[in-house]
């Protein structure tokens, strides 16, 4: 028997028993769970699960164990699932689904194994079960994150931090295709960055490669999704909340008289790129603003800091690339879309709401954007 990789500390049996134990701890006592392994190297499943209801009416569940498991792979790996699915049918067995069985498996792979109808297990506690007949539905959280770490393993695992950042909105606005090279010098960042954030974007299926290494498409709601996984608004960047007693019209209508270098996000932001007549999803409470000199800003609209009750948040942002990359609209500088879907998906309240439909609009205007 071999393991899935150094120091991992997991073998393929000692995964298929762990997810065999999961699903039968999460179904009452009156139903029955089996596994067999069957690591043959054949061209058969690595392990069937049999799930039996108490009325007698059973299931199986054909698994499939992988060492780890990129984003970019589930598609071979649902191929293959599939022509074990039918090769356990021919053979009279009733399949009610397929499951992946790994050390890890990733938010975004979930969500990639879950368009393909596919359920999973890692060893951090992640579950995903669902069959018709018998009706079952598990869905257990774990970790976001790996704890297994390899040390001989250097490919990029974050996109934590600005240079990450520049890339992402680069990739969300640029020309394709495009080399690394070329999105280096276009991002300002180096190459190596450049390679290592495109690698990791390849991997988590965000992106489309040509044979020579050049991004030929950019799945950016994707890209998105990844991203925020390491950005957050209220914690990337340095916030002050603030308030203008005069209300936020005040503060909306004074931003236009301001000479500084400043970048509306946020609600605010949303509303400004919905096409004419479309109705907001949520009220306007807050303003948020990007600028590069935040306690001039503060001191220029007459704002004051509150620990409460605030309804303007000023942010000095992670990198300049906020306020250079940004779309004019009346007269007003507003962050770059992907950069307002980011805060709008990590921010307060409904902000969620508005960033979905912000992604609507996005997707119906711009390339790339759809799901």
């Amino acid at each position: 028997m071999t393991r899935n990789g150094p120091k991992r500390g997991t073998t393929e049996l000692e995964l298929i028993q762990s997810a065999v134990q999961a699903v039968r701890a999460a179904l009452p006592e009156s139903w029955s769970v089996t596994g067999a392994a069957d690591l043959d190297l054949g061209r058969r499943p690595d392990a069937l699960l049999a799930v039996t209801a108490p009325d007698g009416t059973s299931a199986a569940v054909v698994i499939e164990t992988k060492g780890a498991l990129a984003p970019r792979d589930v598609t071979r790996v649902a191929g293959q699932l599939a022509a074990y699915r039918s090769a356990a049918e021919r053979g009279s067995r009733v399949v009610g689904g397929a499951m992946v069985v790994a050390p890890f498996v990733s938010p975004t792979t979930r969500g990639q194994l879950e368009q393909h109808g596919l359920g999973w297990f890692d060893a951090t506690g992640n579950l995903r079960l669902s069959l018709e007949r018998p009706a079952v539905f598990l869905d257990r959280v774990g970790a976001d994150r790996s704890g297994f770490r390899d040390p001989a393993d250097r490919l990029l695992k974050s996109l934590r931090g600005p240079a990450a950042a520049k890339v992402v909105l680069e990739l969300c606005d640029t020309q394709l295709p495009i080399g690394v090279r070329e999105l280096a010098e276009r991002a300002r960042v180096g190459v190596g960055t450049s390679a290592r954030v495109l690698e990791l974007l390849d991997r988590e299926a965000a992106i489309e490669r040509g044979g020579d290494g050049v991004v030929v498409s950019v799945r950016k709601r994707a890209l998105i999704d990844r991203w925020i996984q390491d950005y957050q608004v209220m914690a990337s960047n340095e916030v002050i909340a603030t308030l203008d007693p005069r209300g936020l019209s005040h503060a909306v209508h004074a931003l236009e008289s301001v000479d500084a270098q400043v970048a509306v996000t946020g609600s605010a932001a949303a509303r400004a790129y919905l096409p004419n007549g479309v109705t907001p999803v949520a009220p306007l409470v807050s303003l948020s603003v990007y600028a590069e000199n935040p306690l001039g800003l503060i001191d220029r609209l007459g704002l004051r800091a509150v620990d409460r009750g605030a309804n303007v948040l000023v942010m000095r942002p992670y990198d300049e690339v906020v306020l250079t990359k940004t779309r004019t609209v009346d007269g007003l500088a507003y962050a770059a879309p992907a950069q307002v879907t980011a805060d709008l998906l990590t921010g307060p309240g409904r902000s969620g709401e508005e960033a979905e439909q912000l992604l609507a609009v996005l997707e119906s205007e711009e390339q790339g954007w759809a799901r």
